[in-house]
């Protein structure tokens, strides 16, 4: 179902988008051959943005240290990947993909410490059949005790993988931002690097494959998302003249139901980056416009994402069913900390 903002009232434009759900940094990556050895563990950072281990290993030309960089600590949770497995110190087996900008960092696939169990971060176990992650049968993510009925979309939900889409050549852009959008370097010019916390849309469009929760709070809403605990409060039924209100990274976001979807419309979003999939780091100004629709089906929601900058784009995105999260039953929207990406302490 395509959705339209009351406040534009333009013709929107059906778009397709892209095949892979990839991070920031993910493109440097993407023929980058698969490298294996061993080494000793000299560090772990187990956080957002990015699940890092640093391994040593011994060459003919002395020690070389890789960088194994993985997901965010929230976004593996719900693949049974948790802190503890490997530490400082560990003589382990590791995988990755080579990095084409970087000669000392791999994407992480695989590492497995002495008596396992082999974590896989991507694809499938390369080594042990005691495997955690990835392809494998990992076990469930905590959950509370026992879970609550539910009452419609206000519950916890997880993102469990993406739809194969069309991807344009290249974003409808006007022709300021189609320069900007292709000088942006997502390994320099993203904030989240420095653990600036991202706003809209990329907290639902990016942020969106982890653990949110949708609450009841007095006569409005609000989503608590696993992404740097970060909440929006949609304000239902208000009378407030959105042009009185300070602009932020998450904006003013309004609500109101449509049968049994949740519309919700954001404005004054002070947030630079339009990020959605495929496209990262184009130029967002205060003027944009967000229309989502989070609609219940069965034990999954489904999101509708319209949005319409007229200083960027040459016409509206639309992207119906641009996420499907599933019922995650008693789990919980956990802490998600973040250390910046090029920290070295």
């Amino acid at each position: 179902m395509t959705i339209r903002p009351k406040l534009l009232g333009l013709a929107a434009c059906s778009m397709l988008f892209a095949s892979a759900f990839a991070h920031h940094s993910r493109v440097e990556y993407n023929r980058g051959e698969m490298y294996e050895f061993e080494g000793e563990v000299v560090r772990v950072v187990w956080r957002s943005p990015h699940v890092m281990y640093t391994v040593r290993e011994q060459t003919a030309d002395g020690p070389k240290d890789w960088v194994l960089e993985g997901p965010g600590a929230g976004t593996l949770i719900h693949e049974g990947l948790v802190d503890g497995h490997v530490a400082v110190g560990d003589q382990v087996m590791a995988a990755g993909q080579r990095s084409s900008r970087r000669d000392d960092w791999l994407r992480l696939a695989n590492i497995m410490p002495p008596g396992g169990p082999e974590l896989v971060f991507a694809g499938g176990p390369r080594w042990s059949d005691d495997a955690i992650g990835g392809d494998s049968d990992a076990p469930e993510p905590a959950h509370t005790a026992e879970a609550a009925e539910p009452e419609g979309i206000y519950r916890v939900w997880v993102w469990r993988g993406g739809t194969p889409y069309d991807v344009p050549e290249q974003p409808p852009l006007q022709p300021d931002a189609l320069a900007a959008y292709q000088a942006h370097d997502p390994l320099r010019d993203d904030p989240a690097l420095e653990c600036d916390l991202p706003g809209m849309p990329r907290v639902m469009t990016i942020a969106g494959s982890r653990p949110f929760e949708i609450i009841r709070d007095g006569d409005n809403i609000r989503i608590h998302s696993m992404n740097y605990n970060q909440i929006r409060t949609i304000h239902m039924d208000s009378d407030v003249d959105p042009d009185t209100v300070a602009a932020s990274k998450l904006g003013f976001s309004r609500g109101r139901w449509e049968g049994e979807s949740l519309v919700v419309e954001t404005t004054r979003i002070s947030w630079p980056h339009f990020d959605l999939v495929p496209w990262w780091g184009i130029p967002q100004t205060e003027d944009l416009e967000i229309v989502e629709r989070f609609t219940l089906e069965g034990d999954m929601l489904v999101y509708d994402f319209w949005a319409f900058d007229p200083n960027t784009f040459l016409e509206p995105i639309d992207r119906p069913r641009a996420l499907v999260w599933s019922w995650e039953p008693g789990l919980e929207v956990t802490a998600d900390n973040c250390v910046p990406y090029y920290e070295n302490g």
